[in-house]
């Protein structure tokens, strides 16, 4: 489909690099968010909702995530055909406005309607924009310039996991929302103006572009990004309760864990920033995913130990940054730029998806064989997720070319 210039602004130019600190910022206070929840859900477990179940609470950030990457389906078709600064400072507004009424919330319901449903909502909006709109400013550093603008989320999940814990712990959790919510509203206003897409398709009528699923490459793709996002949020839900319960250390401990995992996943983004446009995307998502499989299956499920437990942290934190801000990367130089924030829309189903069959099935084998003290039915189920995508990516190359020297 031809796409259009929606704006004078050249690629590659300072402008466009203003576009990518927008993105950024935009990422930190949206999915970042998300990525720290794993602070909120030891604080219910062990805090607030003790008698409550681990699958239980996990939903509260589930569902967050699951509304976020579901309206993103439509949010992508509302990119193409409205001014995406617009879009931004709503979601903005959206996501400020569900965390300070979350604060006032003493039930489970009351948060997963607010915490999770509200916010999912509003940071729908800029996590699109932040994900698709970065490949669109760049032609000659596409994979260095994305992959700083979704190092905004692990950016985000790292220092927020800490104020989230020292809020917490010093004020409060509803004074923790309050905050974070008003931080979040300003930053993602601000940075609102330079929010705007390059290129834009010709107009159509439909929220997706579903001729891509006529596309093998495109379903396997799809299939791929399921398991990786399943495989995403396990460690970070996951690991600050079982520092807790497993090696016997402090809250602010595990919270730490988060921290550091958060941390290195922007390491991670950064790195595969430089290497995609060297190495080819598609390779460098293939590789992260062998590095993911590792740290789990060959790392994490055979020992307890903090020493371990730290390598998983850095190791899964290093792969799993460099998976998901490569995506969008893929996306772009294998299917195309012009209908990109569409091409994400559809993704998000795949991400939807994902979000299912993450965390709750984890959660539930945290309850149900684990009885809340032996995670090892879990984290061999979330060694298993990433195995999958990496067969799956595995196929989509071969799909592509049978020379595996070859820059994709």
């Amino acid at each position: 489909m031809r796409a259009q210039e929606a704006t004078d602004k050249p690629a590659d130019g300072a402008y466009a690099w203003m576009v990518i600190f927008a993105c950024l910022i935009s990422l930190m206070l949206s999915i970042g968010i998300n990525d720290a929840y794993g602070v909120y859900q030891q604080h219910y477990q062990l805090n607030e909702f003790p008698d409550e179940t681990a699958t239980l609470i996990s939903w509260i950030g589930t569902v967050q995530f699951l509304v976020m990457c579901f309206c993103g389906i439509f949010s992508g078709f509302l990119c193409e055909h409205f001014d995406t600064r617009v879009l931004n400072s709503i979601g903005a507004l959206i996501m400020g406005a569900a965390l300070i009424g979350g604060s006032y919330c003493t039930s489970i319901g009351g948060l997963m309607a607010t915490q999770g449903l509200l916010y999912g909502l509003g940071a729908s909006f800029p996590f699109v924009a932040g994900t698709s709109i970065p490949s669109q400013w760049f032609t000659r550093r596409r994979g260095l310039a994305t992959g700083i603008a979704l190092a905004g989320s692990g950016i985000g999940g790292m220092w927020m996991v800490s104020a989230t814990q020292a809020m917490i712990d010093t004020h409060g959790r509803p004074w923790a929302m309050r905050v974070t919510g008003g931080v979040a509203m300003a930053a993602v206003l601000a940075v609102s103006p330079w929010m705007r897409v390059r290129l834009v398709p010709a107009r159509t009528e439909h929220i997706i572009d579903w001729a891509l699923l006529r596309d093998a490459r495109f379903n396997v793709f799809l299939a791929a990004v399921v398991f990786v996002v399943a495989a995403y949020f396990g460690p970070f839900y996951q690991m600050p309760s079982y520092s807790v319960v497993v090696l016997h250390k402090s809250q602010t401990w595990g919270s730490n864990m988060d921290t550091l995992m958060n941390g290195i996943s922007v390491v991670g983004r950064l790195a595969a920033g430089f290497l995609a446009d060297s190495v080819g995307p598609l390779n460098l998502l293939i590789a992260n995913t062998v590095l993911a499989v590792v740290s789990l299956m060959a790392l994490w499920v055979p020992f307890d130990s903090v020493g371990t437990l730290f390598a998983v942290d850095i190791l899964f934190g290093f792969a799993i940054g460099g998976m998901v801000s490569v995506i969008p990367v893929v996306a772009a130089q294998v299917f195309g730029l012009a209908r990109l924030p569409s091409i994400i829309g559809l993704l998000f189903v795949g991400y939807v998806a994902g979000g299912l069959l993450g965390v709750p099935p984890m959660s539930a084998l945290l309850d149900n064989v684990g009885h809340r003290t032996d995670y090892t039915s879990s984290i061999w189920y979330m060694s298993v997720l990433p195995l999958c995508a990496l067969v799956l990516l595995v196929v989509m190359r071969l799909l592509i070319t049978r020379q595996w020297m070859v820059k994709i």
